[in-house]
């Protein structure tokens, strides 16, 4: 029991320092965004002028 109690602590750490160290772009990649009703359009047009690249849309839902 002593061996689960300490496992759950060190991974809510890890969890924690990773939500808390904060997150960096590296230079040469454009800063990560939020895709909102306001955004939605700037993407279409990127997302179509990329269409000799591979492209990918990742979209996740907390539900």
């Amino acid at each position: 029991m002593f061996v689960i109690a300490v496992a759950a602590l060190v991974v809510l750490a890890a969890i924690g320092y990773s939500y808390l160290s904060g997150h960096e772009t590296p230079a040469s990649q454009e800063p990560l965004s939020d895709l909102n009703a306001e955004s939605l359009e700037a993407f279409r047009i990127q997302f179509n002028n990329a269409s000799d690249c591979t492209r990918i849309v990742l979209l996740l839902s907390p539900t």
